[in-house]
């Protein structure tokens, strides 16, 4: 997604997407060598005492950054065989510390995948991506709090949080980009 426009390609799923090279299905031992390459670092998310960088062992949920506490938003899941199992990108939202927005990995993606991440909204999502499969959303009566939309075909899951006094669906919104084997569900 840093080297090509994903969303511009057509028939992509996730088993095509790489993210700083990382993909699903790749064993621990080579999730190594390609952050060793990259000169970057696979780390424990969250940290365990918040504080303390634990590097990952390729089980469990792992971030990757490019220095200490420089983790531009790109999330790696390890199944039982130690591969990976799901890649989660989250965008860095505009409020977020200049020193964060310059490394967010959203900044690098090209096209049609940039403009997801810059310009959200249903009718870009809709676009690019066509209707999902199904939704979901966590509320509390009137006030949602997240929604969820599944693409299992693709093999994606966009998790969007609204912001305060904006549609459910913009710019403004957290957005989560998961990304597992087709058909699978997570």
């Amino acid at each position: 997604m840093t080297e090509s426009d994903l969303f511009s390609t057509h028939g992509w799923t996730s088993q095509q997407v790489r993210i700083l090279g990382f993909r699903l299905g790749m064993t621990w031992p080579e999730v190594q060598e390609q952050a060793r390459s990259r000169r970057l670092s696979v780390l424990v998310a969250p940290d365990p005492d918040g504080m303390t960088p634990t590097p990952c062992a390729g089980q469990g949920s792992c971030k990757v950054c490019e220095g200490p506490y420089r983790c531009g938003g790109l999330d790696l899941d390890f199944g039982a065989n130690h591969e990976v199992v799901e890649m989660s990108v989250t965008k860095v939202p505009d409020f977020a510390a200049k020193e964060v927005q310059r490394d967010a990995l959203q900044r690098r993606f090209k096209g049609a995948t940039r403009d997801f991440f810059e310009k959200y909204s249903k009718d870009l999502r809709l676009e690019l991506l066509g209707p999902e499969s199904s939704q979901e959303s966590n509320s509390n009566g009137d006030l949602v709090y997240n929604y969820t939309y599944k693409y299992p075909e693709l093999g994606m899951v966009i998790w969007n949080s609204p912001c305060p006094s904006a549609l459910a669906e913009s710019p403004c919104s957290l957005l989560e980009l998961r990304f597992i084997a087709p058909g699978a569900s997570r």
